[in-house]
């Protein structure tokens, strides 16, 4: 049994990575693994890499599911009983989403109200503590039942878990099965679930609670494959705090780096580059063209992004103003391959740590700034 937590840049090649182990471990025919991410495009993700790497098809030993089903499937389901009633069987349904934000739960830790809704549907802000709750009333067969099925479990996007899932996941660490948790605190832009407890040892926080731990090893892989040395220094930037990371891509083209440019040549500039159109969230207004928000692209790769900031990353941008809350701004950020182009409403005559220039678009040159970035 080994336990493995992976620091990852973005870009790293985390996906590549789990796909990889996962294939290696089950090559021999007799092991199983399961693989748990956040999120449907992330099981998406992880799906499209496993054919990559397995001759375009999936592998039967090796199940890939998102953490909720995960929770309802392996965790909830097989020991209903002990919360629905004794001979209750097949009385839970699935996951209630509706009361995730803004709602406290004041029933008693351990009572079917707190964990169900009448309609028999699991409130999502409990369904890790029900996990960890039906484990102890069983005597520990939830996790005897998992390490009878998997040899390893993958849990990808690990920075996404909240609360109880902590719990659960210490469980699992204490198990039999290998566990190997990778993510990017730098990119923890969304959560299983509200929760309070274990706030301060998860989300951007969780390596916290890994290093206070002695059945782990840690390894930190914080070189990117993705972008350029231009967008990897505007991405520690971005955000300051941790670790830096560096990149070892070294492609270039005639256009790489980050520049600033007017919203007056957005036309010119998109229909030369096809770059990718982002914005923090549906607030953040935006041109003509099809716009995703930040936290949507998590994992996504592009050659270029072309970004709408909204008021706090036109502060930092135009005057270094620090960002509160880095986390999706960081994510934004890290997607390109090549280049960042910020839509400014004017131009400033000079700017601290840019650079004036002109991008040549067939006959027309736009006026830019262009980031001067570390070496």
């Amino acid at each position: 049994m080994k336990n493995t937590i992976k620091i990852s840049a973005a870009g790293s090649g985390k996906t590549y990575d789990i796909c990889r182990e996962a294939l290696n471990e089950v090559a021999d025919g007799i092991h199983k693994v399961l693989i748990v991410t956040y999120t449907n495009r992330g099981e998406n993700a992880v799906e499209t890499e496993i054919r990559k790497q397995n001759k375009g098809v999936l592998h039967p030993k090796i199940v890939i599911k998102t953490w909720y089903r995960f929770l309802l499937s392996d965790t909830i389901k097989p020991y209903q009983r002990y919360i629905t009633g004794g001979g209750s069987f097949n009385v839970l349904k699935g996951i209630d989403y509706l009361q995730t934000y803004g709602t406290v739960n004041y029933r008693r830790q351990g009572t079917r109200a707190r964990y169900l809704t009448r309609a028999g549907n699991i409130l999502s802000n409990q369904a890790s503590e029900l996990a960890c709750y039906l484990n102890d009333k069983s005597g520990g067969k939830i996790i005897g039942r998992l390490q009878e099925i998997y040899s390893n479990i993958y849990f990808d996007e690990i920075q996404d878990l909240a609360g109880y899932d902590v719990e659960l996941l210490k469980l699992l660490l204490d198990s039999g099965i290998s566990i190997t948790c990778c993510g990017d605190n730098k990119q923890a832009t969304f959560s299983t679930h509200n929760a309070k407890k274990n706030r301060k040892r998860t989300g951007k926080n969780i390596w916290q609670f890994f290093t206070g731990l002695d059945n782990v090893e840690i390894e930190k892989n914080l070189a990117s494959r993705r972008f350029n040395q231009h967008i990897c220094s505007f991405a520690n930037l971005v955000f300051p705090v941790g670790d830096p990371i560096t990149t070892i891509m070294d492609e270039t083209t005639d256009h790489d780096g980050v520049f600033l440019i007017d919203e007056k040549d957005v036309d010119y500039y998109y229909e030369m580059f096809h770059p990718q159109v982002l914005r923090y969230d549906a607030k953040t207004k935006i041109g003509k063209y099809h716009a995703v928000n930040f936290g949507e692209c998590k994992g996504e790769t592009f050659d270029r992004v072309l970004i709408y900031p909204n008021g706090p990353f036109t502060s930092f941008v135009m005057h270094g103003k620090k960002l509160a809350f880095p986390e999706k701004y960081y994510v934004g950020v890290t997607r390109p391959r090549y280049s960042i182009a910020f839509v400014l409403k004017n131009l400033p005559d000079i700017l601290d740590g840019y650079e004036k220039t002109e991008i040549e678009i067939d006959d027309i040159k736009i006026p830019a700034f262009r980031y001067i970035a570390d070496n």
